[in-house]
């Protein structure tokens, strides 16, 4: 055109300029924008737009002198303009200075583009700001017969649950499902399940085991422990209990699980007794699970009343339930805590007469019962047989039976260690020095009570 004399017109150089912009050809872009000033033409919004266009994969360096030239030739930028510069800062993760363009243009009067919203909403939403993402979402529908696209939504959603938001989940979750009737995926769900049980939402938690039934998810562990804790931070024990029963009919609930109701059963023997008359109003309506029984067995261990944590045991048959080795543990935790030697052999005996297999905590238990007694031979007669039934004894037991026999002024804690490194297990010095100076002191003692004795026979 210059070769034959045609002047380039505006239109011309904007034509060219999104061309480049179009194949991000940035340094051209200037070129042809430097050339348009060279012959007199005054460029309008269209021209830095599609220049600004065109610089949309380098880095912020390069758009301030746009924006400069935009301020020196006094053109006003449009919604357009806007939203491209936003979404300059969107790519780069830069939330404030995107926030600030947003701003600017409203103040402005200039509606944003819902595409411009959407990308300041997602920005925000993927930096963690769920309450800023889900406040320029209301703020924008309150205030606009447009609706954002249902991936908005559902960011805010991610972003609440990810903080454990409780407000931003409840609004998101109502008006994703129940407005929009869509069904997130399980690892959303999962976020709002956790939100559900930290807040103590089972209605929310209900409905999110709704939807991962309605979209095929087998329903597991992971699904059902939030809900349990869900009910019992809204104090809906019995709901809690009865949904252990719901889990026994695909998998038997871990103690994990559980730790929310036992936690919530052992707060004092009012809450207590007020659980265990549940067992009776669930039992009417339901059969009763040995897992929730078990609950009752632990609190009130918890609880330091061995009393009642037997005569929960000896309820079982009045359930229709049969004792586990959970519920045989439990209790012989609590003859340890107790020392009550007796009570624990019974236990034991009733172990075996329920065919239920002894395990290395079972073992464990019966040893360090009888270290707590004052004559702890058995704890050594329970070491041999746990290592007849093929069981590694842990080193906390072999530590027990060592500080047990040098406090004791008992020569086997030598065996003991001995035994502890030929398992593979390492000695502490420490422990090692402070074990000898026991038995130095308490055999020295140990002697001189002999010759004490000795010396009163003779006279």
């Amino acid at each position: 055109m210059k070769w034959r004399g045609t002047q380039p017109d505006l239109d011309t150089y904007n034509f060219l300029l999104r061309s480049m912009a179009g194949n991000t050809r940035s340094v051209d872009a200037w070129a042809i924008f430097e050339d348009m000033k060279i012959y007199g033409i005054k460029p309008d919004v269209k021209t830095f737009n599609a220049l600004i266009e065109a610089h949309q994969h380098r880095n912020s360096a390069y758009l301030w002198p746009i924006i400069r030239a935009m301020e020196e030739m006094g053109v006003e930028p449009n919604a357009a303009t806007y939203g491209l510069i936003i979404s300059y800062f969107a790519s780069a993760k830069n939330i404030e200075n995107a926030l600030r363009y947003l701003y600017v243009m409203k103040s402005k009067g200039i509606e944003p583009e819902l595409r411009t919203l959407q990308l300041v909403v997602e920005i925000a939403a993927d930096s963690g700001n769920a309450r800023l993402a889900l406040d320029l979402v209301n703020a924008f529908e309150s205030d606009s017969v447009r609706r954002l696209e249902s991936d908005v939504w559902v960011n805010c959603l991610t972003a609440s649950a990810s903080c454990l938001w409780k407000d931003g989940v409840v609004q998101c979750w109502e008006y994703i499902v129940q407005e929009l009737n869509l069904s997130p995926g399980e690892g959303i769900c999962m976020g709002v399940l956790h939100t559900a049980a930290r807040h103590g939402l089972p209605d929310i938690a209900t409905d999110v085991l709704r939807v991962l039934s309605l979209t095929g998810v087998p329903l597991q562990e992971r699904h059902f422990a939030p809900l349990i804790e869900a009910f019992c931070r809204a104090g809906q024990v019995k709901e809690a209990f009865m949904t252990i029963d719901i889990m026994q009919e695909t998998t038997p609930p871990l103690s994990s699980t559980l730790l929310p109701i036992l936690e919530h059963v052992k707060k004092n023997t009012d809450t207590f007794d007020s659980t265990w008359a549940l067992m009776d109003e669930i039992h009417q309506e339901r059969p009763l699970q040995v897992s929730s029984l078990n609950i009752i067995i632990g609190a009130a261990i918890a609880l330091g009343d061995l009393q009642r944590a037997v005569g929960a045991y000896k309820s079982f048959p009045d359930y229709n339930v049969k004792a586990d080795r959970d519920t045989f543990h439990l209790l012989l935790e609590g003859a340890v805590a107790a020392r009550h030697q007796p009570l624990g052999a019974r236990i034991l005996q009733d172990m075996k007469e329920a065919d239920i297999a002894l395990e290395s905590r079972t073992y464990e238990l019966m040893i360090e019962l009888a270290i707590a007694q004052d004559s702890y031979e058995e704890a050594f007669e329970y070491l041999e047989e746990m290592k007849g039934a093929g069981f590694k004894p842990p080193a906390t037991t072999y530590k027990s039976l060592v500080k047990k026999c040098a406090s004791n002024g008992d020569p086997r804690y030598t065996i003991a260690l001995e035994e502890m490194e030929e398992m593979g297990y390492e000695t502490d010095p420490e422990f090692l020095r402070k074990a000898k100076d026991v038995f130095s002191k308490e055999s020295t003692g140990m002697m001189f009570i002999e010759e004490a004795e000795n010396t009163t026979v003779a006279r």
